[in-house]
């Protein structure tokens, strides 16, 4: 690929002449690294999301990227994150207790960085569906392997924040734990990189590692269930609505599993519940 010149006068854009790198693993974004920049295409939520990082840079937050600008193509600019990104199957170092309870632990700085944060009135979110009643901060959303960093420190970072909106703690914790722990079929754990891993003394790991309150460790399994269910038809509706991100997803099959893992948290959930007492 020919270096692409970037030059322009407009003011609060980035310009660079350096070498675009595709880089892999984006079902919703199309990325591209520039020297120690990222690229990605944006949408009518990226000012709301450029706000969050901002915010978070703001505090003092490390484990996110910072908001550099957008080029002349319209592209958010990013800055790069070093490191080894969560990649399927995931290596033995990705699958340990320790890494799980690292997870947890920065998803609970991740929250607790947004104190003070107040989102435009009129922000806009690439959400599923409206934010739910008990919204106390902006999600993730999406706080899977393949959008966490493992950096050449030994710390982690978030990444991908396109799915970012206003939820509940519980919410996100949710989804990290069904993605971490994980709440998978043991065909689906074995493939995807962890071998039979235990399931209720792991998903007890995370809870602890965050330091959820009990009334929260009451409502996690439900919780992990229901945000399965959003999670599949907030696909579904955003596909019937031609997001071709999501169009995609749905024809690949990406939507088989997730059924799976409803069946399995039905069989399990008393020992899971169990475990988090």
């Amino acid at each position: 690929m020919q270096p692409r010149s970037l030059v322009g006068p407009e003011p609060g854009r980035a310009y660079v002449t350096q070498q675009e790198i595709p880089l892999r693993g984006g079902n919703v974004s199309t990325v591209h690294r520039v020297g120690n920049t990222v690229r990605r295409n944006t949408g009518p939520w990226t000012p709301a999301v450029h706000s969050l990082l901002r915010h978070l840079e703001y505090i003092g937050f490390t484990g996110s990227p910072r908001v550099l600008g957008i080029d002349e193509r319209g592209r958010e600019v990013l800055s790069y994150l070093p490191g080894e990104c969560g990649e399927y199957p995931l290596a033995k170092h990705w699958v340990t207790d320790e890494a799980l309870v690292a997870v947890a632990t920065m998803l609970r700085m991740f929250h607790d960085a947004q104190y003070n944060f107040r989102p435009a009135p009129n922000a806009v979110w690439r959400s599923f569906g409206p934010p739910p009643p008990d919204t106390e901060v902006i999600c993730h959303h999406d706080a899977a392997p393949h959008n966490v960093v493992w950096r050449p420190d030994g710390t982690l970072a978030l990444i991908d924040f396109d799915l970012a909106s206003p939820g509940a703690r519980i919410y996100d914790v949710a989804y990290a734990a069904w993605t971490w722990v994980p709440l998978f079929s043991d065909r689906d754990s074995y493939t995807l990189g962890w071998t039979r891993p235990d399931r209720p003394r792991r998903l007890r790991l995370f809870a602890d590692a965050y330091g959820l309150i009990p009334r929260d460790r009451h409502r996690l399994v439900r919780t992990i269930r229901k945000r399965i269910i959003d999670h599949v038809e907030g696909i579904r509706r955003m596909a019937a609505a031609g997001d071709p991100a999501f169009v995609r997803i749905v024809r690949k099959g990406h939507l088989r599993r997730p059924l799976r893992d409803l069946r399995l948290l039905d069989y399990e959930r008393h020992i899971l519940e169990y475990a988090l007492r």
